[in-house]
């Protein structure tokens, strides 16, 4: 009975994110001079033009939580969400601490494993996580209390989504919060490659009017997606990549999605 009263302290301990031992990192934006995390910002609808990013004053948060003996844990644990949105000065410095850890123990979570430093990479273990087929999703979706407004999104549009989300019901519940956030608009626009010039800066003004940075990436996510099982088209989808750089980059968005979509149609 006590280990058992041990093991649910613990556990609500992690969920209420205050266990002693265990660091929780995620990128984060810049507002005002003070952080915040990125579910923090999606929670209180804080929008933002730019891209969030795990940040040197993170690591060095990490390396001083490292520096202590864990209280009540053999390892003191840091967690670190969407690692491949980590800036190079905290790349670098990251690597030093990979090297000599300590009594610690990381976790770091991506899905996009190519975007870390070689040298990152080859320090971890990687665990990979298989994804269920469609049919298994759709038996756990089914379970779970999904968004109201669900039901104005037609079939097609949600096996589009559910096969957009590869395999995870927590990807495909986060899809369908950011398809029901875009524009109506933004939603009938099954396709971005335009022909008509006035079109083309009408919808680059539509989408960086109405959609802060991390939508217009997921917008590009889809758009990829979408392509690539309609066309299977390389070309495309590899201009949409480099303007997803460039927005991680800083560059005016607008202008940066005008020449994409531009160069789009000289390819149409």
């Amino acid at each position: 009975l006590d280990k058992q009263l041990d093991k649910e302290n613990t556990l609500r301990k992690i969920e209420n994110n205050n266990h002693p031992d265990l660091l929780w990192i995620e990128p984060s934006y810049v507002v005002q001079g003070k952080s915040i995390s990125q579910s923090k910002a999606k929670l209180e609808s804080i929008s933002i033009k730019s891209p969030p990013q795990i940040r040197l004053n993170q690591i060095k948060e990490i390396i001083d939580f490292l520096g202590k003996k864990p209280l009540e844990s053999e390892r003191s644990i840091v967690i670190i969400e969407d690692i491949e949105k980590m800036n190079e000065s905290a790349s670098n410095a990251l690597l030093k601490t990979l090297e000599e850890p300590n009594a610690g123990l990381f976790i770091l979570i991506t899905q996009r494993p190519e975007k870390l430093l070689s040298t990152i990479r080859s320090r971890c273990q990687i665990v990979p996580f298989t994804r269920l087929n469609e049919n298994e999703v759709k038996k756990i979706i089914e379970k779970l209390e999904v968004v109201k407004e669900i039901h104005d999104i037609s079939i097609e549009r949600i096996q589009e989504i559910i096969a957009f989300s590869n395999g995870s019901p927590g990807k495909y519940l986060t899809n369908i919060q950011y398809w029901l956030d875009i524009s109506s608009t933004l939603q009938q626009s099954k396709e971005i490659k335009l022909t008509n010039k006035i079109e083309i800066l009408k919808l680059a003004k539509e989408i960086t009017d109405q959609l802060n940075i991390e939508q217009q990436l997921w917008y590009i996510d889809f758009q990829q997606n979408r392509i690539w099982e309609k066309e299977n088209n390389p070309n495309m989808v590899k201009k949409l990549e480099e303007l997803r750089k460039q927005l991680l980059n800083y560059v005016q968005p607008r202008l940066a999605w005008e020449v994409t979509l531009l160069e789009l149609s000289l390819n149409n």
